[in-house]
């Protein structure tokens, strides 16, 4: 395993970066209290790490919980869970794992809730909600909120909260943002000033990145041997970035309609599709090319591309594993005519609305949620964005900006959604697919996006 970086916490210290390490190599370590968060001594863990008594009988407390069956994942959760029976020894932990993805464990939600078998918890994902509530599986974290002394919901950056009819039902465990990541080796062999540099000059735009993705962009004949930008514009949460940088969103401001008719949205909208059509520095998802190289950044065929602080795994696994890796750096999102902002992908986990144990689910919520808790989804990408504003970030290896998750931090916003969400996201993945076809026109995608995503909310309402 690698060292942990000089950088490993913002504004951390070297005794703060040696607990994070044991709790990286899925040891049980108490991570350290960051800017006002209370210190570890102030918490009565003595008390709670003590064995339970004999004489004590456990109550349950049933979790549903996914795995991708990797190494890193698994013995971080399972540092996790064993450290939650430490601290809280009248619990009985019972961990259901259900193996990625995420229709598995929904279907075995649904139909346990259905068939009377009860969780205390759910393993949650923003891609999901809408379908828990719907069935009506889930609880309003207000009353817990409200009882315990120890946190409070103005302690929660809104951006980590999920809220169904103006209450909180979830706060994130794991946060993701979105940064540009690239390879600064390609950069320098194009002769190109970095991202980097182009930001602190005050240049780092989507224009300045078009350029630079032009020239990063290889062609032997009419193949392209090397891409140079890519981003998941087909996925309704992704496309946001382009939106906002142009003073466009889904959705207006109290949430009464969709507002994806305006000049905003063309332009953003075209702006994306020309990556793909017109400038074709970018692969397309609709008509992908046999004779184009894949858009593969850890191989080298692609010179940048937004991404979250879980591409770490990745990077770790593929890239610095390589006898001689190349040199990755990240910067923030290129601004738009609008500037930028950063929406905020979200895991937020549920209590059951059937929850035999609400008590204990609560404390094995706020658990996940404690810095402590914090320090173990480190090794897989999370902690880089923490949902409680009293806690500092980690960050872990040389090639990770700690300034840069602040900053994105500070201008993140939450990824509002309708409760008919998915039947939103499937009709932008089709639209989004004929433009890059150019069997439509941004106004004809406008126009059907519009009349999809009215229906949804009149159906179903939102999730606000």
């Amino acid at each position: 395993m690698k060292d942990l970086s000089r950088r490993s916490f913002l504004g951390g210290s070297a005794a703060a970066g040696a607990g994070l390490l044991l709790a990286a190599c899925g040891q049980v370590a108490s991570a350290p209290a960051g800017g006002d968060a209370p210190a570890a001594a102030d918490a009565p863990e003595e008390e709670k790490t003590t064995e339970a008594p004999a004489t004590m009988e456990q109550k349950v407390v049933k979790y549903l919980h996914v795995t991708t069956n990797q190494a890193v994942w698994d013995e971080s959760f399972g540092a996790f869970f064993d450290t939650f029976r430490e601290r809280y020894p009248e619990y009985d932990l019972q961990v259901d794992p259900t193996v990625c993805c995420f229709a598995e464990t929904i279907d075995k939600a649904l139909a346990s809730f259905a068939g009377g078998i009860s969780y205390d918890v759910y393993y949650g994902h923003f891609s999901y909600i809408s379908q828990f509530a719907t069935a009506e599986m889930i609880q309003s974290l207000e009353p817990f909120l409200s009882a315990d002394p120890e946190v409070s919901k103005a302690d929660y950056h809104v951006w980590a909260t999920e809220r169904i009819q103006g209450q909180v039902y979830s706060i994130a465990w794991f946060t993701n943002g979105k940064e540009y990541w690239y390879n600064a080796d390609l950069y320098a062999e194009a002769g190109l000033k970095t991202p980097k540099e182009h930001e602190a000059e005050g240049t780092w735009t989507w224009d300045t990145l078009l350029e630079g993705a032009k020239k990063l962009t290889k062609m032997e004949g009419n193949n392209v041997t090397q891409w140079g930008f890519w981003t998941p514009s087909y996925s309704f949460g992704w496309h946001w970035i382009h939106l906002m940088a142009y003073g466009a969103t889904w959705w207006n401001e109290d949430f009464s309609a969709p507002a994806m008719l305006t000049q905003e949205f063309a332009e953003g909208t075209q702006f994306a599709a020309d990556l793909v059509t017109k400038h074709r520095v970018m692969p397309s998802r609709a008509a992908p090319s046999e004779n184009d190289v894949a858009a593969d950044f850890n191989t080298q065929l692609l010179a940048g591309r937004t991404w979250g602080s879980y591409g770490t795994r990745t990077i770790e696994e593929q890239i610095m594993s390589q006898e001689e890796p190349f040199t990755v750096e990240m910067e923030m999102l290129p601004k738009g005519p609008a500037g930028r902002q950063v929406v905020q992908s979200i895991n937020a986990n549920w209590i059951s609305s059937s929850s035999e144990n609400p008590d204990g689910a609560w404390d094995f919520y706020k658990f996940w949620l404690s810095q402590e808790g914090q320090s173990f989804i480190v090794p897989l990408g999370g902690g880089r964005y923490v949902s409680n504003k009293n806690f500092q970030g980690f960050t872990v290896y040389d090639y990770e900006d700690p300034e840069v998750y602040a900053r994105s931090a500070e201008i993140s916003v939450e990824q509002r959604q309708v409760v008919q969400q998915n039947d939103v996201n499937s009709a932008w993945t089709e639209n989004w697919e004929a433009l890059e076809l150019e069997n439509k026109t941004v106004q004809e995608v406008q126009e059907e996006m519009q009349r999809v995503a009215e229906n949804a909310l009149r159906e179903g309402g939102c999730l606000c």
